[in-house]
């Protein structure tokens, strides 16, 4: 048995997997049957499983629409402008693109503008063409493709990141030069906020139960209150489907069915200590270069902080600090922890309290890359010929590759495992 509590969304089938402990759940039928609001959470290890709202398909896609519009038009709008010593220097918001390609830093270039570019674009783009379809009670033959690639979009897209990116490079250049803030930057600022918003509201168990059915597939007998595994069960990764461990294909969305529990820690470890090897260079070289009437001054990630420590900016300096130098490692040193104690955990309440802890470090995981975005941004707008510019350093590359392995080894990190004894 669920239990539930109003909030903003909800789920509508009438049984699914809990993707942190594996414990099989039933939805209430007096629960399934409410018209408000709810969501519901696992008994087991307090995880928010499911979500409802009564208007969620008109809401995400009304949100959507309004993002996506607000989103091209940040793009050729002037964003931001900058003037100091009668020499001005305007950018728009893709500007970056050129300006790191041209610095030797392509592959920068191309992250920054899949995680908050491309992949929020598809994110948008699926959740309008699935609400045009539930709202017209119309099935698209592409739907499939998009929805499986939706929860991956929805999860490197960092829109919100690269927002306070942006924030932050303004209370570091405004200390230097005058800023002016063109239309552009207003419309991202929409955009960004329209996009979260509409995000939280899509439910995207509810749109795989609209375009592919369960009814009309045969399922086995579940048992609930019963862990997956012990049922010889599992779920489907993209849609949700409860199937048998014996399938290699889930038949609602025909994605291959994975199980690597039994090598997710050593997936996670792998990964966790490449991170580390990048963590160490990422913080010796410089991240940042300004170049002032010809002289050059490097800064790594602290040298950064400490300048804005001084500069009084007290609040970007902890922000600095915490987002590209706490963050990291200690990700790094709680994977670490959780994969060592996976076999030695024997009360319930920690195991809860584990639980908690992977939902945290899986979710704070893109906000290191913050200072990624940072520099991208000052070292496009700050480009006033022989009076000053800033240009990314050395350490950028590294640090962005610390980001990305640690995001992969949370999610190579299989949180079962906190909950299963696989010696026995």
């Amino acid at each position: 048995m669920l239990m539930w509590r109003k909030t903003l969304c909800s789920i509508n089938k009438k049984y699914f997997v809990c993707n942190q402990c594996d414990l099989i759940l039933q939805l209430p039928d007096d629960v399934a049957q409410e018209n408000h609001p709810y969501s519901c959470i696992c008994p087991r290890c307090r995880n928010t499983v499911y979500f409802y709202h009564t208007k969620q398909v008109l809401l995400s896609i009304v949100f959507a629409l309004v993002s996506f519009i607000f989103m091209m038009s940040s793009d050729f709008l002037p964003f931001l402008g900058i003037s100091t010593s009668g020499v001005s220097q305007n950018m728009q918001l893709l500007d970056y693109t050129q300006v790191l390609y041209q610095d030797s830093y392509g592959l920068i270039s191309i992250c920054v503008f899949i995680f908050m570019q491309f992949l929020p674009t598809i994110v948008l783009l699926t959740i309008i063409v699935a609400d045009f379809g539930i709202l017209l009670k119309k099935n698209f033959k592409f739907i499939t493709f998009l929805l499986r690639f939706f929860a991956f979009c929805s999860n490197w897209s960092m829109v919100d990141v690269f927002m306070v990116g942006v924030l932050v490079s303004l209370i570091k250049i405004t200390s230097m030069v005058d800023v002016y803030y063109g239309s552009g930057f207003w419309c991202f600022v929409i955009f960004a906020f329209f996009y979260v918003v509409a995000v939280s509201y899509f439910n995207l168990e509810d749109t795989w139960e609209f375009y592919k059915p369960i009814k009309d597939i045969k399922i086995q007998k579940i048992i609930p209150g019963k862990t997956a595994l012990s049922q010889n069960i599992t779920h489907c990764e993209y849609c949700g489907f409860i199937l048998s461990m014996d399938h290699q294909r889930c038949p609602r969305c025909f994605s291959k069915i994975k199980n690597n529990l039994h090598i997710s820690r050593t997936l996670c470890v792998s990964f966790v200590l490449a991170a580390l090897a990048m963590y160490i260079p990422a913080n010796i070289y410089p991240m940042m270069i300004t170049s002032y009437l010809g002289s050059d001054l490097p800064s790594t990630i602290i040298d950064g902080v400490v300048v804005l420590w001084q500069m009084e900016s007290y609040f970007v300096a902890i922000v600095i600090i915490v987002a590209s130098v706490c963050i990291p490692i200690i990700k790094i040193c709680l994977l670490l922890y959780l994969c060592l104690a996976v076999n030695y955990i024997k009360k319930v309440l920690s195991k809860r309290k584990l639980a908690f802890i992977y939902r945290i470090v899986e979710f704070i995981g893109k906000w290191s890359m913050v200072d990624v975005f940072v520099v991208a941004i000052m070292s496009t707008i700050v480009k006033m010929d022989n009076l000053m510019a800033i240009y990314p350093g050395d350490a950028i590359f590294p640090f962005a590759i610390v980001v990305i392995l640690t995001m992969i080894a949370a999610r190579l990190f299989d949180p079962r495992l906190l909950w299963i004894n696989l010696r026995k």
